[in-house]
């Protein structure tokens, strides 16, 4: 096998290998995961609005720094 060639055997997905231990601690993993997700009220769509307004209220911001055209006659 070279370097790149991925061995399906060596893959795991949850409930396919009786390993008591791997699952343990993908349990465990997902609990963080959860707990981490649960501090905040703000959903993550809710999350994504927010930082995109504070993209366009900055823009706005550099957009009206812009000085108005000179007049060339």
């Amino acid at each position: 096998m070279s370097e790149n060639t991925i061995d399906p055997n060596e893959l795991t997905s949850p409930g396919t290998v009786h390993d008591p231990e791997l699952e343990r601690r993908r349990a465990e993993q997902a609990a963080v995961r959860e707990a981490e997700s649960r501090q905040s009220n703000e959903t993550k769509f809710e999350q994504l609005r927010r930082e995109e307004e504070g993209e366009r209220s900055e823009a706005a911001h550099i957009v009206g720094d812009v000085p108005a055209p000179r007049d060339e006659s």
